[in-house]
């Protein structure tokens, strides 16, 4: 018989602490260093500069409505096809399987600002925003997986999970290749692949950092979240992190019509063409949630 730690750990194998350092030390260092270099020295085109836009917004948008509010959070429901398609994006963005991601995000829900919340804000903005990636007391407890183990398409972009981040690596290249060659494609896949993606992932942590840190607490102040407008606009919608924590399932971060919650527009707009249904909304007055 298993202890939770030792069954949690076997979900985790996949990316062993030393391979997260690995691969997160090389994307920051190319990133940083290599990006910027080849900018100076040979300079990106029209193609690299289109490619890194659409893939932000299409990786984006897999982690904001993919992973987060549909696998997480089930605030909509989709059909089979579309779910892959989000889980492809959202692999694209090089944040773990969604299996794994979506399960760490439930145990913060459950237990945040304690000590088993996985990017727990009260040790600070560094382990909040990526230190808690490198922490050998870093674990996703089998049980908040359960559900999520019963999704095969779940299961199907887990198992197939590195090909996933493969195939999205490759994207620019292969374009920057068709557009002008070997050395197109490598700058493609510079500015698009490598520094896309450590644009996108420093995104999405800041939500676990600065929206936990710092800004307002309009709905609730049971636990650490704030709004922040700013990161809204960096993660499409997921800055409004204290309505989100108050309203979980709402598959809006931003509830009025005029916060900048492009995630909340698109999952409106699957509803429209009839490719999303049963969205859970919150009411802020009553505390309930009802479906769309």
């Amino acid at each position: 018989m298993t202890t939770p730690a030792e069954s949690a750990i076997r979900l985790n194998r996949t990316f062993p602490v030393y391979v997260t350092m690995f691969l997160f030390g090389i994307v920051t260092l190319s990133a940083l260093v290599g990006v910027p270099a080849y900018g100076m020295l040979v300079g990106y085109t029209w193609v690299d500069w289109t490619m890194f836009g659409l893939l932000y917004v299409i990786t984006g948008l897999g982690i904001t409505v993919g992973y987060h509010r549909l696998i997480s959070h089930r605030s909509f429901v989709c059909p089979n096809w579309v779910k892959i398609a989000f889980l492809i994006a959202g692999g694209w963005a090089l944040q773990n399987s969604a299996l794994k991601w979506a399960a760490d995000h439930i145990r913060h829900h459950a237990a945040c600002d304690q000590d088993a919340d996985p990017y727990n804000a009260q040790r600070g903005f560094w382990h909040s925003h990526c230190g808690w990636l490198f922490s050998d007391e870093r674990y996703s407890d089998e049980k908040y997986a359960t559900r999520l183990k019963q999704d095969p398409v779940i299961m199907w972009q887990h198992r197939y999970y590195v090909p996933i981040v493969l195939s999205g690596l490759a994207l620019p290249f292969l374009i920057g290749f068709s557009h002008g060659g070997w050395m197109e494609g490598f700058g493609c896949f510079m500015l698009a692949g490598v520094g896309r993606t450590f644009a996108v992932l420093n995104s999405t942590f800041c939500i676990n950092s600065v929206c936990h840190l710092w800004g307002n607490q309009p709905h609730s102040q049971a636990d650490s979240s704030r709004d922040s407008w700013l990161v809204s606009l960096l993660t499409f919608g997921e800055g409004y992190h204290n309505y989100h924590h108050t309203y979980q399932s709402d598959y809006r971060n931003g509830p009025r019509w005029y916060n900048f919650d492009p995630s909340k527009w698109l999952i409106f707009t699957l509803w429209l063409f009839g490719l999303a249904w049963s969205l859970r909304t919150a009411s802020a007055a009553e505390g309930k949630i009802s479906n769309l």
